[in-house]
């Protein structure tokens, strides 16, 4: 065919290839090429395989064609079935994944043996898929959703859109039409309104920046008497308004301040509601420094309480970072030049800080290690940590970098102040405010008999108007109790076997099995995991064929995990749902491999998840009429921040040596939002190493309620 589309056989607005004779339309080809500009030596697909463009396989099924004209008068009809594979296309978003019948890849395979082996791997994934009973879904309808818009470029006419898809990460964002994502108007318009925001802001900041300070000196504290009209999500309950006000009361005053409330009480919510006063008051940047599994559910709430502010999450690879970097932390240069000032003797050019788009930036520990170096130079109005015990101890790195951070404030959110020691309270304090509390020397000798009245009361003096602690029975009436039993087990014999045998160090026993030999550098610990589960020492676990006979061995080796077995068969009878904390990943193996066998739904957290899909697992145990039973969590990882107040039962398989650790642990399911009243177990093996562990834990508990206990009692009415 001369001149016309190999595709569709129409004429004009050919695309001609430049080594045969053939020519296209841009839309008829596969992959679409994205109009103007057009390539200019440009080969058809018959010359170069499209096919070496493809990223990745999604999917494959049988699909209707329109067959050819010399196969359809064979077959009388017009359609026929071929297998089809779904292709997503280097470059292009998961909204121009199309599909390539099996045909075009059987051609390709001669020039591209590469592929190939694309094919196979993808077979291979999607018979494993299969295997397991999760509903596959090729393309994820997140995956289409346009989450935020980074920047535009292009003439009125045909705008593109730099897209960041929900669940996705920045280094898959890829320029979209507008055409293509007319559906999604609301984040076109919010793009739009932060762009036109940068231009407003630049001019007015300069003197903005006076007017404020003389603004703060004239303007004293002002307490909100009601919920605020701008937060969105909801009214605060009385206490929480306290706490906005007492943030705002030490914004006022230049005071870092600890707000302590127990676990479950909104803190993160409190927070928000601060931040979103500041902005009210046009007063912005803002760093938010929490744990990577708190991330989504900050990002969340800040959307459900303040969608006005520009919130950006600053996590993820290298490269999702650096385009962070380019997109969300600037507004693009204007042409105009910088305007520099004197400033005590410094020329300070004006122009970065004065281009920040973001008026949150959400950032986890790690990345506060990682990237200081792009996030120091910017000047924060108010720093704020979520779950600061963090910062307990001063030598630390994360302790370290945000110590040199520029912060007009800093505020500290834990549920847990006081842990293991006084000293880490000074430090957090230390944190705050390095005048006041400056040497701990100084401090361990002026309270070193903490038990005294006048020590005590001494001590509340100095910490009142810096820290603000609400215990859940004050304040929440209506929370369903907690109620915590401790269950003792006996050792099974086996375990008798190998405690006695680690205690004497008797190595005969510890590898008869042949296998790799047990460490007895770090005694307590070998003990800790075989009160678990003996199969936790190395070599130990048998190799059985037989799935009954297996899970009757895993069942017997271990006191604890038959008394688990009894208690799981029970809940789920009476249709309760439940937490299961270990400290260590290889007992949530074992845990796995025993609710596999009783064919039930669970799901697992730990070090090893990633943020996004903690969240993901969290949604789906948290869902109205979830078929997941229990959820398998690690002490550290499942303990901090997140809300599972869709389960009543906690188990704690084995204890941490931090009780906070545990306490934090409870808090995920005994929380606002919990309907009923929350059981917890806690599995202690009898005259073992885990009962001096609980001694040792008493006596930490102790102290924290003379410290921080007694602070409510006569909390100072500011």
């Amino acid at each position: 065919k001369e001149n016309t589309c190999q595709a569709c056989g129409v004429t004009e607005n050919l695309l001609n290839c430049a080594t045969c004779t053939y020519a296209y339309h841009p839309k008829c080809l596969l992959p679409p090429l994205k109009a103007p500009p057009l390539p200019n030596n440009w080969r058809c697909p018959e010359c170069v395989s499209p096919l070496n463009d493809i990223e990745k396989i999604l999917d494959c099924e049988m699909r209707p064609t329109v067959a050819d004209d010399n196969d359809a008068s064979k077959l009388g009809s017009k359609q026929i079935f071929v297998k089809q594979y779904l292709v997503k296309w280097k470059g292009l978003s998961y909204l121009h994944c199309t599909w390539v019948p099996e045909k075009e890849f059987l051609k390709a395979f001669k020039s591209n043996p590469r592929l190939r082996t694309k094919v196979n791997n993808f077979h291979r994934q999607m018979a494993s898929k299969n295997s397991s009973e999760d509903d596959f879904v090729a393309i994820r309808p997140e995956w289409t959703t346009v989450d935020r818009i980074l920047a535009c470029r292009g003439d009125e006419d045909e705008k593109e859109y730099l897209v960041k898809y929900k669940e996705l990460s920045y280094d898959e964002c890829y320029w979209e039409f507008e055409s293509d994502i007319s559906a999604f108007q609301p984040e076109i318009e919010k793009f739009n309104k932060i762009r036109s925001r940068s231009r407003k802001s630049a001019r007015q900041k300069s003197s903005l920046r006076d007017a404020v300070e003389s603004k703060k000196k004239s303007k004293e504290f002002q307490q909100y008497e009601q919920s605020p009209e701008f937060l969105t999500g909801g009214t605060l309950h009385p206490y929480q308004l306290e706490g906005l006000n007492f943030l705002r009361f030490s914004w006022s005053k230049q005071t870092h301040v600890i707000l302590a409330d127990e676990m479950g009480l909104g803190k993160t919510i409190q927070s928000i509601a601060f931040l979103a006063s500041l902005f009210e008051d046009n007063i912005a940047p803002h760093l938010v420094v929490a744990p990577l599994s708190t991330l989504r559910n900050w990002e969340r709430e800040f959307a459900t309480w303040a969608p006005q502010m520009n919130v950006v999450m600053y996590v993820g690879s290298a490269q999702a970072r650096a385009v962070i970097r380019e997109y969300e932390f600037y507004h693009p240069k204007k042409s105009h030049k910088k305007i520099k000032k004197k400033k005590s003797g410094h020329i300070v050019s004006e122009s970065k800080q004065d281009r920040i788009k973001f008026d949150v930036l959400l950032t986890s520990y790690e990345m506060i290690n990682l990237d200081t170096a792009s996030l120091k130079p910017i000047m924060w109005e108010c720093m704020i940590v979520d779950e600061g015990h963090r910062l307990k101890n001063k030598d630390s790195k994360l302790f370290l970098s945000l110590k040199q951070y520029t912060t007009y404030h800093r505020t500290l959110l834990t549920g847990t102040p006081l842990q293991n020691n006084l000293d880490e309270l000074f430090m957090l304090m230390h944190f705050l405010d390095a005048g006041k509390f400056g040497s701990l020397e100084e401090f361990q000798e002026e309270f070193k008999d903490i038990s005294q009245e006048e020590q005590i009361s001494r001590l509340h003096t100095m910490l009142a108007p810096h820290l603000l602690r609400r215990v859940k029975k004050d304040v929440m009436k209506k929370l369903p109790p907690k109620k915590e039993l401790i269950l003792r087990v006996e050792l099974s014999s086996k375990q008798k076997e190998y405690y006695k045998a680690i205690l004497t160090r008797n190595y005969q026993i510890l590898t008869r099995r042949g296998g790799a030999q047990i460490s007895l550098i770090n005694v307590v610990m070998e003990l800790r995991k075989l009160c678990c589960h003996p199969y936790m020492l190395e070599g130990v676990e048998p190799v059985i064929e037989d799935a009954n006979e297996a899970h009757k061995q895993l069942l017997e080796s271990s006191g604890k995990l038959q008394l688990l077995d009894k208690m799981m068969v029970k809940l789920k009878e009476q249709g309760h749902r439940v937490l299961i904390y270990s400290q260590f990943q290889h007992m949530l193996d074992l845990l796995e491999d025993y609710c596999t066998y009783k064919n039930w739904q669970y799901e697992r957290i730990d070090g090893k998840v990633g943020g996004a899909e903690r969240q993901i697992r969290i949604d789906r145990f948290n869902a109205k009429n979830s078929s997941r039973f229990c959820f398998l969590l690690s002490t550290r990882a499942g303990g901090l921040g997140i809300n599972l107040a869709t389960a009543d039962t906690v188990i704690i398989y084995d204890s941490d040596w931090n009780p906070h650790a545990d306490l934090q642990a409870m808090a995920r399911a005994h929380r606002l939002g919990q309907m009923n009243k929350v059981m917890i177990y806690r599995l202690i093996t009898r005259g073992s190493i885990e009962e001096r562990m609980m001694q040792m834990t008493k006596k930490k508990m102790v102290l924290e309620h003379l410290v921080v206990g007694r602070l409510k009692a006569q909390n100072i009415n500011q």
